[in-house]
């Protein structure tokens, strides 16, 4: 019998995964032929030749990507025919939960993704159409992303009735019955295997080769030990927790000895803060969970330093507010701002002193900012009352004080200001000889809050990374070069650019996009569901790495589609150069108030039956705003770039002169080099 040739697919190129799966490959190389292939092209090439693989094995999750469609069509073709393919390895630990729908129904199962645990999961006795179980495991513990909606027939190992999921956090508690973490179906005349094991468990191994048709009587055990955690020791010595160690001190998978107090539970028991709810953790773990927590620690530290500044020049400013140098004090309010972020203490005391230098709509302005973050701001309330006493703003500035005599009954100094500021209002009146029912005086907080209900991004624990402070990195600040100064990288977005600081398109953040704890921008149309795009885009189209608690995951986000719509309706284009900024959190103060006005206007224009919209002028007074045209180019290169695999009607026509077509894997390295010359 000759041997067996087994394709490789490894497109996400993921080098560090050889390593982990080595026990694996050499148990397969042992009985059978590999070949390797990190490109879509090889693969697609071998896999139509009149010499096919006898089995597939993908060992990541490349085939549910958009941009390889063709190639899983292909794979589904290839196993209709008589081939084997299975899904295993790394393959789960990117198996988004957007994209798994879509895979498995092109497929043809009924499966969806399930549970991710940890549990002891025993063999289908039963039996499994196509494969061979002799030899395989009776049972064994492995941490899984299960499938559910398998039929009997095609469960290869399923938890008992007796399994408990195994942690060292959280406590033991059952699992669902239905669900596996392997797989096997019968596909036309071929099979497809799944296997959801994450840490490439030994009995993993004869599982996926089983499925491969392989022998597994020659399969020895895995004598590799691998780190599992580190402990730190006394004097902060670092120390590894072997593999073999941490599966020992797991929870006894038929163990329903969980104390019944609660005493033995280790996990996190935190409440909730000023009424927000607590961040709630994914079932499915993600994938670039560790990068993300990289990243928050170097954040965090630049957060520390950057706070610890502002605090210096916040104290040198009531400094120089106590011995009356207010425009000094302003100065070093505003500097406090900037270098961490405007802390409504911050705000406050700069509506302090812009009050000494009789700036009353900055005042008001700084103290709506400092009110809207946090309500419960009493000082706040009062400066902006005294500030909108000072502008005319009467109404406004008796519910002020009369907010704060809410908040503090015993202080007679509000009760002396709202008869104050009433006997000032009745003046007015009297000498306009028409009194005023307060409805022209409408406060601003009030339209913000209607709006954009800003304050929620700013309070704890659910602040937008990006409203801690402005980042520092060179991928946050770097804005492209050239010709492509103002083009997002579509690279950078998705899957990583290679070309860093040296890129020609912009890694930075813009009012298009918001960006997460992986420094990627996120479509805003896609988080509002109205991006026309798709998979397309140059932004990325995923919110699994957002702040599980922002308002793209509330009831809110109703309020955010409809304002877009209500926008859009009269402004064909750059309808986030109104509202993008607030969005995502990297509008200053002061463009935010200046956006909220220009929207209330709008709003009152139409309304009395005016037209919507702004002169060409008002683009500039916009936070990150772009001339009309300019925008209007910018939509239009997108519209190219998007029929044209990311490329426009003039770089095409360069790549085909070149001899190159825009869908050839070296198609941006050359079209790189020709834009070098």
């Amino acid at each position: 019998m000759s041997q067996q040739n087994i394709l490789v697919l490894s497109l996400m190129k993921e080098e560090y995964i050889y390593r982990i799966i080595q026990h694996l490959l050499s148990s397969m190389r042992a009985v059978a032929t590999l070949k390797l292939v990190t490109r879509v092209k090889e693969a697609k090439a071998i896999l139509s030749s009149n010499a096919p693989p006898t089995a597939v094995l993908a060992i990541d999750a490349a085939p549910t990507e958009a941009k390889y469609r063709s190639l899983n069509e292909l794979l589904v073709h290839y196993a209709k025919a008589g081939g084997i393919v299975v899904f295993g390895c790394n393959f789960s630990n990117h198996f988004s939960p957007r994209s798994a729908d879509s895979f498995f129904r092109t497929w043809g199962v009924p499966w969806a993704l399930g549970d991710y645990h940890r549990t002891t999961v025993y063999l289908n006795t039963s039996g499994v159409s196509g494969m061979d179980l002799a030899g395989l495991e009776p049972s064994y513990s492995v941490k899984a992303l299960n499938v559910t909606k398998v039929l009997p027939n095609s469960v290869v190992y399923s938890p008992s009735s007796s399994s408990r999921t195994q942690s060292h956090v959280f406590p033991a508690t059952a699992v669902d019955t239905s669900q596996t973490p392997a797989a096997y179906s019968a596909i036309g005349a071929g099979f497809m295997g799944y296997t959801g094991d994450v840490n490439a468990e030994a009995p993993t191994t004869k599982v996926i080769m089983a499925m491969l048709h392989l022998p597994i009587d020659h399969v020895g055990p895995d004598e590799t030990d691998w780190n599992a955690g580190t402990t730190f020791g006394p004097g902060g010595v670092l120390g590894n927790v072997p593999l073999s160690a941490s599966l020992n001190q797991s929870n006894d998978s038929d163990s329903d000895s969980d104390s019944s107090d609660g005493s033995s539970y280790i996990g996190n028991k935190h409440g909730t803060a000023r009424g927000i709810l607590p961040r709630v953790a994914p079932t499915i773990p993600r994938p670039r969970e560790a990068e993300v927590k990289a990243r928050a620690l170097r954040r965090k530290k630049v957060n520390e330093r950057k706070k610890e500044a502002a605090e210096k020049l916040k104290e040198k400013g009531n400094k120089f507010f106590k011995v009356g140098n207010y425009k000094q004090a302003v100065d070093l309010y505003n500097k406090a701002c900037k270098t961490y972020k405007p802390l409504p203490l911050y705000m406050s005391n700069l509506a302090a002193a812009l009050i000494k230098l009789e700036r009353w709509d900055d005042a008001e302005m700084a103290a709506d900012h400092a009110t809207l973050v946090d309500p419960t701001l009493l000082k706040g309330y009062f400066r902006r009352g005294v500030a909108r006493r000072h502008c005319g703003k009467y109404q406004g500035a008796i519910r002020d004080f009369e907010r704060c005599l809410e908040m503090d009954p015993n202080c007679a100094n509000f009760k002396t200001e709202i008869a104050a500021t009433k006997k000032e209002r009745d003046a007015e009146n009297r000498y306009k000889k028409s009194y005023d029912d307060g409805d022209s005086d409408v406060d601003s907080d009030y339209e913000a809050k209607l709006v954009f209900d800003l304050g929620r991004d700013f309070a704890p624990e659910r602040t937008l990374h990006v409203l801690d402070c402005p980042s520092d990195s060179e991928e946050y600040q770097h804005r492209g070069k050239g010709k492509n100064v103002k083009l997002p990288c579509r690279y950078y977005n998705h899957d990583g650019c290679r070309f860093g600081k040296v890129c020609r398109y912009k890694h930075a953040p813009d009012d298009s996009s918001i960006r997460d704890e992986l420094g990627r921008n996120v479509c805003l149309h896609f988080l509002i569901d109205r991006c026309k795009f798709g998979d397309r885009c140059w932004y990325a189209h995923e919110n699994l790495y957002l702040p599980s608690n922002g308002w793209w995951n509330e009831e809110n986000l109703g309020g955010w589609q409809e304002l877009y719509d209500f926008v859009k309706q009269d402004m064909d284009h750059g309808v986030f150069d109104r509202i993008g900024s607030a969005m995502n959190g990297t509008a200053d103060i002061w463009r935010i108030r200046e956006n909220l006005d220009l929207l209330v206007d709008d709003w009152t224009n139409t309304a009395e039956g005016g037209s919507y919209g702004y002169s060409d002028d008002d683009d500039d007074d916009c936070y990150g705003s772009e001339r009309g045209g300019s925008r209007r180019r910018f939509e239009r290169e997108m519209e190219e770039r998007s029929r044209n695999m990311g490329f426009t009607d003039s770089e095409v026509h360069e790549l085909l002169c070149q001899g190159v077509k825009p869908w050839d894997d070296d198609a941006w390295d050359v079209m790189n080099a020709l834009n070098s010359l």
